[in-house]
């Protein structure tokens, strides 16, 4: 079997494990999407839309809060996925099992992070068509929009996934790390463009800041400049690699000195 094959059949177990267990625990799964959707109203309600508007130019500041929700909640996912596999894996006996395998085990999490971010999708779908119904919207241009987004957020989920990979270091090293991780969601929704307007430097180099970006414009059918989409790449592969060395540190130090049991 090839590498590629491997990964495809990967893919497709994680897909279909993860489909049975939102099945098995239905109530967990609606209690998901709930959150989800408080989240979603949440940021609308503590959004400036009219500055939204004001600054773009626009009077669908509602649709480009939800552009900027998308990116934030699934790199919040990709984030969230190292330390909750190294976590939970290690509790239940099979986290050294994995670093066995033929693949490394930041790639592991890397395809269980892509599996859970299609189901997360399906989530957003359902949001993105009630916003659509409320603000009298296409349904059709909000289903394309997700397909935008689910694209170009690809490279943002990199970034956020070798942020998450920090945070999954950490957790080998000190076997978990509390509620740090979430506080970081916290600020970063806060002062990245998720629901204000695009204003600082400060934005851009978080991992889906230029992404919002470049959607927000592809949307309101503006021109994008090349630099940006090579900043936005640059951005999440330096970000995506800073984590993956500190990851593979700190799996080679509990290798020689640590214990995988100890969780």
């Amino acid at each position: 079997m090839t590498k590629l094959s491997s990964i495809l059949n990967m893919v497709k177990t994680e897909l279909e494990m993860e489909a049975k267990t939102r099945y098995k625990y239905l109530a967990s799964t609606l209690s998901d999407f709930v959150i989800f959707t408080l989240a979603y109203v949440a940021v609308l309600f503590f959004a400036d839309v009219t500055a939204i508007n004001q600054t773009y130019h626009t009077n669908d500041g509602t649709i480009l809060i939800l552009i900027g929700y998308m990116f934030w909640n699934v790199g919040v996912v990709a984030m969230d996925i190292s330390t909750q596999t190294i976590e939970s894996d290690s509790r239940a006996g099979i986290l050294e099992t994995e670093i066995q395998s033929r693949f490394p085990l930041w790639f592991l999490i890397m395809v269980r992070s892509w599996v859970t971010n299609l189901i997360t999708f399906g989530y957003l779908l359902i949001i993105s068509f009630i916003t659509a119904i409320v603000i009298d919207q296409s349904v059709l241009l909000l289903l394309n929009l997700i397909l935008l987004v689910m694209l170009l957020s690809f490279v943002s989920n990199l970034g956020m996934f070798g942020i998450g990979l920090i945070f999954g270091a950490g957790s080998l090293i000190f076997k978990s790390i509390g509620q740090w991780a979430t506080l970081l969601q916290g600020i970063i929704l806060i002062f990245a463009n998720v629901a204000i307007p695009y204003t600082s430097w400060i934005q851009a180099i978080l991992p889906f800041g230029l992404g919002i970006e470049i959607v927000r414009s592809l949307y309101l059918q503006r021109s994008v400049e090349w630099i940006t989409v090579l900043t936005y790449i640059i951005i999440n592969v330096t970000f995506w690699g800073i984590g993956l060395m500190i990851f593979n540190t700190a799996l080679q130090h509990e290798r020689k000195h640590g214990s995988f049991e100890q969780f």
